[in-house]
């Protein structure tokens, strides 16, 4: 959107300076005219126009000063019609757009010429138009998912430290009510954690906690944490993790392997099986996650690592399309990048790829 702004900003420039310039040669071919004009008005006789049936020179003068006048004023209208209408066309369009209007767009002039660059500056600006407006419905649908998530371990925490003030309730019961109480503040906890460490990798563009650390071992302590959170599913992690020392920050990617960690035992079947690779590829070294879950079609592919983007539109598992996205981040933060293999039916592949410049040692 920047790019267009300025792209448009140079356009308004160049109408701007072509409109001076012809103006400019107009003031300048009228003065002259006018100058020779009344020299000869000063030697004028009653025969300035016609002289023998003839136009005269000063007629002459007369005809073409009017033609003049009449050519600068139809080149600036004609400028006016071409350049500046379809420029202020697309200023009041971006108005409207910044606006909250997110259904403007701008249709190509069908009825007479239009310059490519015109052309090109409407069609940029409906992509960025459109981008924006797919944007605009994922926050939207975001700040619903998030107001639910956030509002719902509250109602809960409320409910039942409403029941604990009866003193009628057994001393088991209290206990349930105790633990539903931590479960749910653990979960506001964590869900505000996620938003200021998203807030945080989107305003960071480089690693200031870069250090040397284990990231087989790192690994590893991943699926144990996620492991025993998903216990209940009765999980099969299957791990290769060479030893290998990374360099870069320890505490971001840790996120990294516990969002895929987490995003496969999710959607993963009771009993199904989570592998976790680590290994070298030519100048990179490769995290990879596999799970045997329901897997993703290709629209949800494609905006998966988008922020506020829940692939699960049920809402049937936990969660606030921010994990992903955040990954995704820390990943590029790192000079690195995250893909993802997945299909309808076949479970899904998320795939690390880290440069190799930052690792000390692979065996």
């Amino acid at each position: 959107m920047a790019k267009f702004v300025q792209k448009l900003r140079e356009s308004v420039r160049t109408v701007n300076l072509t409109m001076l310039l012809v103006l400019n040669l107009f003031f300048i071919v009228t003065l002259i005219l006018a100058v020779v004009t009344v020299l000869v008005l000063l030697g004028a006789d009653n025969s300035f126009f016609f002289k023998s049936g003839m136009v005269s020179i000063g007629g002459a003068l007369v005809i073409l000063y009017s033609s003049c006048i009449l050519m600068a004023v139809s080149l600036v209208a004609a400028i006016r019609l071409v350049l500046v209408k379809p420029i202020l066309e697309i200023r009041d369009a971006m108005n409207r757009l910044a606006e909250g209007d997110f259904a403007v767009r701008l249709q190509p002039n069908t009825h007479g010429y239009e310059p490519t660059e015109i052309r090109e500056m409407k069609a940029a600006f409906n992509r960025a138009a459109e981008e924006l407006s797919g944007t605009e419905l994922l926050r939207k649908d975001f700040v619903n998912n998030f107001s639910h998530e956030f509002k719902t371990p509250i109602v809960s925490i409320n409910g039942f430290a409403d029941l604990l003030l009866d003193d009628d309730v057994p001393p088991d019961e209290q206990r349930g009510y105790l633990e539903i109480i931590r479960d749910e503040s653990k979960r506001l906890a964590q869900l505000s954690s996620s938003v200021l460490l998203l807030n945080r990798v989107e305003s960071q563009t480089i690693l200031t906690d870069c250090a040397n650390f284990a990231l087989d071992e790192q690994l590893r302590q991943s699926v144990l944490v996620t492991q025993q959170k998903w216990r209940d599913k009765a999980l099969d992690f299957r791990a290769e993790l060479p030893t290998c020392t990374y360099n870069g920050s320890e505490a971001l990617l840790k996120e990294v392997w516990l969002n895929l960690l987490d995003n496969a035992a999710k959607f993963s079947p009771d009993n199904g099986v989570i592998g976790v690779t680590l290994r070298r590829e030519q100048e990179r070294i490769v995290v990879s996650v596999t799970d045997q879950g329901c897997g993703m079609d290709e629209e949800t592919r494609r905006h998966i690592f988008e922020q506020f983007y829940q692939g699960d539109t049920s809402h049937k598992t936990q969660g606030n399309g921010l994990g992903l996205a955040m990954a995704k981040k820390i990943a590029a933060l790192h000079g690195g990048e995250i893909a993802v293999d997945s299909h309808p039916g076949a479970g899904s592949c998320f795939t690390v790829s880290l440069p190799i410049e930052a690792v000390d040692r692979f065996l």
